[in-house]
């Protein structure tokens, strides 16, 4: 079974890729208010929703739409993933 971090706002999460859905990033992103968001996988922004794939090992991140003007910046290098129990 692999797994993934899922970050929002402050928060990361371990989570089991089969939990990960687009309906699941949609609900994530929502309980945090955000109407319009970006989601960067591994650093790379996704541009669709067709676009969205789980791999094991995966970062996701969920940003407000305009995080670019924010000035946020995304570090993924070196993250381990650990498998939920």
């Amino acid at each position: 079974m692999g797994a993934i971090i899922l970050r929002v706002q402050g928060t990361e999460s371990t989570l089991a890729i089969e939990d990960v859905t687009i309906e699941r990033i949609y609900a994530e992103a929502r309980a945090v208010e955000l109407e319009e968001f970006a989601l960067l996988r591994n650093g790379e922004e996704i541009a669709s929703p067709d676009d969205f794939i789980v791999e094991n090992d995966d970062i996701f991140v969920i940003l407000p739409a305009d995080y670019e003007d924010a000035e946020i910046n995304v570090n993924i290098e070196n993250e381990p993933v650990n498998d939920p129990e």
